[in-house]
């Protein structure tokens, strides 16, 4: 799939499938995700990012190949190119015609629980785009297609010095508040003494996140990333400290 989606290819098509996608809008690299259904939950919430509703693939892709060039600053406006396809996509989509190892029906090494299975998520980072930290409680299985982003993961025993938020009104629940590129901000959060695995994953690679693992997402450059889930393990490995944390959290 990484030598099938040149340039032209993406090109060609991503616009057949335009009702799947959006492009949001930072005032910097951070981008914290956030519900539209729970915007009405939570007194005076302001979005942290702005849907951009006028803007194409081709327009996007045109920035983020200049902010490569360029190497545009952290503090710079930054926008994010999402898209998904749910799992009846059944190979209408290119999405799913090409990452069949996501869209199989049958278990296989990536979808142990193709019942379960969320679907096929894309997203399109430009230089410098933060991701900012949460846990999924499926099984998540990431592919980079394009490019190169560093995942910094935590375990869910980490979940109490991660400043989660733990209101499930609220439209960024699961989503930690410390913002992870500030050190002393991290340092007095206690974030210096938390366990972690940093990496760097790279066009080709496959990265595994166990369910209730938190990752923290740092685009490099151009890149394209696509991943699925399929379901909690069993045994519900992790749960426990999710559990006791959030109620902690609240």
């Amino acid at each position: 799939v990484s030598s099938l989606w040149t340039d032209a290819y993406l090109l060609e098509n991503l616009p057949q499938i335009k009702h799947q996608s959006h492009i949001e809008l930072s005032k910097s690299n951070h981008f914290m995700f956030w519900a539209y259904k729970g915007l009405r939950r939570v007194t005076n919430f302001v979005p942290p990012t702005t849907l951009v509703s006028d803007m194409t693939f081709s327009d996007w892709f045109a920035i983020a190949k200049k902010a490569d060039i360029e190497r545009l600053s952290n503090s710079s406006e930054h926008y994010y190119f999402m898209l998904g396809v749910d799992k009846q996509d059944n190979g209408r989509s290119f999405i799913s015609r090409d990452l069949k190892m996501f869209s199989d029906k049958s278990p296989n090494f990536f979808i142990t629980s193709p019942a379960a299975n969320k679907g096929i998520q894309c997203r399109f980072g430009m230089r410098g785009v933060i991701a900012e930290a949460h846990y999924d409680a499926g099984r998540n299985m990431v592919a980079m297609l394009k490019g190169e982003k560093r995942y910094i993961i935590n375990p869910p025993s980490a979940c109490s010095q991660l400043g989660v938020i733990a209101d499930t009104r609220h439209p960024s629940y699961r989503h930690s508040v410390i913002d992870w590129s500030d050190i002393e901000q991290a340092v007095s959060r206690g974030f210096d003494k938390v366990e972690a695995i940093d990496t760097i994953v790279r066009t080709g690679e496959v990265l595994y996140i166990p369910s209730y693992w938190f990752h923290y997402i740092v685009s490099l450059k151009y890149s394209i990333q696509c991943n699925s889930r399929s379901g909690s393990p069993p045994k519900q490995n992790g749960y426990d400290h999710i559990k006791r944390c959030m109620r902690f959290n609240r």
